[in-house]
């Protein structure tokens, strides 16, 4: 007999698919910088272009996929917003408290681009479709209790599932650095409409 979840296990089980990306490296690329004829300065300005942006938003996916599993961020991370690093520690804490355990891994097996706002409000955004394949399924007291995302009371059945996540990006500095601002795991139509699909 398989043993049934209560619902706020249930959704914190569901839901860690939505911050927690373990895996193995991916790729990033490397710095590209032009500089600005408008500016009046003898040294001017560097400004970052897309191509820059994306691989280095690539860098901070693998720099996040190479923390020890389940651990919670340190406060301060420089490649994570400050609510970013709150919420994945909430969320560890929480399964913590639960007794709730992981076990399995996550496969990157690519990243696609999406948007890019460079006038958004709070600075430069941008967002990217990470594609995976995930063994990862969550053990209370020694039993599988892993639901399926989006329906958290049906049992996930077991076996490699491809998973697909839309993470955001945001910069601080104009887009010299950036920063990991949250993680959603899309479901459905969504991830069928994905690069990911394709």
């Amino acid at each position: 007999m398989r043993p049934m979840l209560t619902r706020s296990t249930q959704a914190i089980v569901c839901a860690t698919a939505l911050l927690t990306l373990a895996a193995c490296s991916g790729d990033a690329g490397g710095e590209k910088t032009s500089t600005s004829a408008a500016s009046s300065s003898t040294s001017p300005e560097p400004t970052y272009d897309d191509e820059y942006a994306y691989a280095e938003a690539r860098k901070v996916a693998t720099q996040f996929r190479e923390l020890p599993s389940r651990q919670p961020l340190p406060e301060g991370t420089k490649w994570a917003t400050a609510a970013y690093i709150t919420a994945y520690n909430e969320q560890m804490a929480s399964l913590k408290e639960q007794g709730i355990t992981e076990k399995g891994s996550v496969e990157v097996n690519s990243m696609h681009e999406e948007t890019s706002d460079t006038d958004a409000p709070g600075g430069w955004d941008l967002t990217m479709y990470e594609c995976s394949t995930s063994t990862v399924r969550a053990y209370k007291d020694g039993k599988d209790v892993t639901g399926t995302p989006g329906d958290p009371s049906t049992p996930l059945p077991k076996g490699p599932r491809d998973t697909v996540h839309l993470l955001s990006y945001t910069s601080p500095d104009g887009g010299k650095t950036w920063q990991l601002d949250k993680v959603q795991q899309l479901l459905g139509k969504d991830a069928e409409e994905s690069p990911c699909a394709k």
